[in-house]
């Protein structure tokens, strides 16, 4: 039983339509697109003085108003107003829409705009909008602690996680973080949470807090997590996939249980061992004995000896499933561990697996079209719409470029951690063209499609299932969002946006490119409220936040939602209705993860 058939079983959300079975009716999600209200779409943390500042305004029928004012509301309030244009977005998806730029206002205070008939959220203008929230999403990760109670949150839970599959032997396996708006504790989701707290603590340092909490908060919840990663690893080195099933082996999970070991409620570890969660266990291990050599140097070494034997154990991956998501975590792994141990045969071997996962990128032009070329393809090759990872189904049929839920951007991370690394290695300037093939024939191209400038979720050849994909040129399409009729999992892609903007961090510093740093703030602007629905999609910041789905324990201040997903008509949709749908609504740990990676890269990278 996957997520989609526990939640309709459980009467939480309709069960979703089958184009292939021929039912004509979808969920009452899929039905929702952006109301009438509000029209302004504004990033609700705010600005740094000297960013970009932009308003959108969604035409709906009104006469365009010609100009906005902005106010500034401190208290005590200050007589200040500014008095600007709005000009006609350039058309593109979505439809009409207005732009103001308010980029030259670079006083420090909180604001409102407000236009003849609305008027926007409360927002800052600051040297620390966005830093100043790092704190709340580092605290939904001890709200999600399994195996300990955590006050006003939820009591002592799964003490008995968990049994072997195969034979029935209890594993002690208590720990780490429940991944979701659930209680499951998938590794590839969960490991999201160390990335994010380990890319906090080596990009800010000692000052992530502006209270001066210091690294000791960051390294006591990554221990905690990790915990459990290290108790994951099985004799041979490799890492099981997680703990999740329920005893009647629907493979959900679900459910608190008695914390009794050995009774009919014990929660089965996931028993795959899937070469990317050994690449991601690998890149973790070698990154947090990097984080804690300084504090715990017993401790450190204790985790890069796991991650040696797992990575010595997986080998080096090749065959026909050979992808390049897998190949770009395990240039991150061979990476981190060359900087863990300084080990010239990890830099040469980070250097190989980065050579292999060029060799995939489609550098030239595929589909019978002449203007998009530079990415990396879900298969061996996107030559051809039979290409692996091409065909049909799966979340993402026909699809040409690489796409994920969550780490879409990481073929192009890998590229800019070597890049970043070794600047003087042989390959460098290959690095480098490669990745302004990538950002300036792909994405930016991409994102320039709309007015709200965010990433789609990718390309695709033709229109493999019954909805519409947006025609590029040729046999090319694209969708914003995951097709919502392939296989009923699709949700918001609030990491996916995130793992861009985290990547384009990365490209604005090594090729001196500000215009990679607006895109990047665009992303995440989306994220927090610069959307058709006015939303911020974290607990516990700006407003009109939709209830999360989170029926095991509520509320969580900091959490991030699956946010804005598309329906049939890759049109904007979001549940407002309660919370009770997952594929917008549910809490996911790899949003939060990529949240603290881009935010904190954007700081160390400049604020403007």
């Amino acid at each position: 039983m996957n997520r989609r058939d526990f939640l309709a079983s459980a009467g939480l959300v309709p069960a979703l339509a089958s184009a292939q079975q021929g039912v004509s009716s979808d969920p009452p999600v899929m039905r929702m697109t952006a109301g009438p209200a509000p029209t302004i779409a504004l990033n609700h943390l705010g600005f740094t003085p000297k960013a970009r500042k932009l308003l959108i305004v969604r035409l709906t029928g009104r006469t365009a108003p010609p100009q906005f004012t902005i106010r500034d509301i401190s208290f005590p309030l200050k007589p200040f107003s500014l008095t600007l244009p709005l000009k006609p977005a350039p058309r593109g998806d979505f439809g009409d829409h207005l732009i103001g730029d308010f980029t030259e206002l670079e006083r420090a205070g909180q604001y409102r705009i407000f236009l003849p008939d609305e008027h926007s959220v409360p927002f800052f203008v600051r040297d620390d909008a966005w830093r100043r929230t790092l704190p709340k999403p580092v605290s939904y990760f001890h709200a999600q602690r399994c195996g300990v109670e955590v006050p006003n949150v939820h009591p002592a839970c799964h003490l008995d996680d968990a049994r072997r599959r195969d034979n029935g032997q209890h594993l002690d396996v208590t720990g780490g973080w429940h991944d979701a708006g659930d209680v499951r504790k998938g590794m590839s989701q969960t490991m999201a949470n160390g990335f994010g707290l380990m890319h906090l603590a080596r990009n800010l340092g000692e000052k992530w807090d502006l209270v001066g909490s210091g690294l000791k908060v960051l390294l006591d919840e990554m221990r905690w997590g990790n915990t459990y990663f290290l108790k994951m690893q099985d004799t041979d080195g490799l890492v099981w996939g997680g703990t999740e099933g329920e005893a009647g082996g629907n493979n959900t999970g679900n459910n608190w249980t008695d914390n009794q070991i050995g009774t009919a409620d014990d929660r089965f570890i996931i028993w795959r061992k899937s070469g990317n969660v050994q690449a991601n266990w690998v890149t973790l291990q070698a990154m947090v004995a990097q984080a804690f050599q300084a504090a715990d140097a017993s401790y450190a070494q204790r985790c890069l000896e796991a991650g040696l034997r797992c990575r010595r154990a997986a080998g080096v991956p090749s065959g026909p499933g050979e992808n390049a998501g897998e190949l770009a975590w395990w240039t991150l792994a061979d990476l981190e561990l060359w900087r863990a141990t300084q080990q010239v045969s990890w830099a040469d071997s980070a250097a190989a697996m980065a050579g292999r996962l060029l060799a995939l990128q489609a550098t030239d032009y595929v589909g019978s079209q002449k203007s998009i070329r530079g990415f990396w393809p879900m298969g061996r090759t996107a030559g051809a719409p039979d290409a692996p990872g091409a065909g049909p189904g799966g979340r993402y049929p026909g699809a040409a470029s690489f796409q994920n839920d969550a780490h879409s951007a990481v073929p192009g991370h890998a590229m800019m951690e070597l890049i970043e690394a070794f600047p003087k290695h042989p390959d460098a300037q290959k690095w480098r063209e490669a990745m302004r093939m990538h950002l300036e024939e792909f994405v930016v191209p991409l994102c320039g499609r709309s007015v709200y400038r965010i990433m789609p979720s990718g390309l695709f050849f033709g229109s493999p299932t019954k909805e519409h994909y947006r025609p590029l040129e040729g046999e090319l399409t694209y969708r914003y969002f995951m097709p919502a009729r392939a296989d009923g999992q699709w949700q918001g892609l609030t990491a996916h946006l995130e793992s861009w903007a985290f990547m384009l961090a990365k490209a604005a510093r090594a090729f001196e490119r500000p215009e990679y740093r607006d895109l990047a703030w665009r992303q995440m602007e989306w994220v927090m409220g610069a959307n058709p629905f006015g939303a911020c999609l974290m607990t516990g910041e700006g407003a009109r936040n939709p209830y999360p789905l989170s029926y095991f324990v509520g509320v969580i201040v900091g959490g991030l939602m699956n946010g804005v997903a598309g329906n049939a008509d890759d049109e904007p949709i979001l549940n407002f209705d309660g919370g009770i749908d997952w594929h917008t609504n549910e809490y996911w740990s790899p949003h939060v993860g990529y949240y603290l990676a881009a935010v904190s890269e954007l700081e160390t990278g400049g604020r403007g």
